[in-house]
């Protein structure tokens, strides 16, 4: 009676192990930035509508960084600029580092998209973009704290883009 226990035991948890490997290889975090997935048109966990952002002008963030940082705000505009280079290290896999250079009537930022290793849950992925292309922006917002001596530096991660209504 125990050999039959134990073998139902071992095939129960064997068909357990692979049912949680199918789960984690076939998982979008593991997917290159250029795959085609269908998305959600909510934003980030909260599922609020991109449009229910406030944008907030380029001029203004660069002005005072210190007073967005760790914030997530919409901002808009025009892409001058695409570049993309693939990238070793850093998460653990290959990925896309895309930096787009993006322009408001205000100034000019350069917003970093992380491909397979960042957040951007959009359909549309940065290396999708060109020059020209007007777009509204999720982004999270690191802007160094007067206190760490950085003199208020920048740096804006994607988490979601969507091609702007002209």
């Amino acid at each position: 009676m125990k050999p039959l226990l134990t073998t139902r035991l071992c095939i129960f948890a064997l068909s357990f192990l692979a049912t949680i490997g199918t789960l984690i290889v076939g998982s979008p975090e593991s997917s290159f930035a250029l795959d085609p997935l269908s998305r959600s048109p909510r934003v980030e966990s909260w599922q609020i509508p991109l449009g229910s952002y406030e944008r907030v002008p380029i001029g203004k963030l660069l002005s005072n960084p210190t007073s967005y940082h760790l914030h997530e705000i919409k901002i808009a505009g025009t892409v001058r600029i695409v570049r993309t280079q693939i990238k070793t290290r850093g998460c653990g896999k290959p990925y896309e580092l895309t930096v787009i250079s993006l322009e408001d009537e205000s100034g000019v930022v350069d917003v970093l998209d992380q491909g397979a290793c960042g957040r951007n849950t959009s359909a549309v992925r940065a290396p999708m973009l060109t020059a020209g292309d007007h777009v509204d922006l999720l982004v999270r917002v690191y802007g160094a704290t007067e206190t760490d001596g950085l003199g208020g530096s920048l740096e804006v991660f994607v988490l979601w883009i969507e091609r702007a209504q002209d």
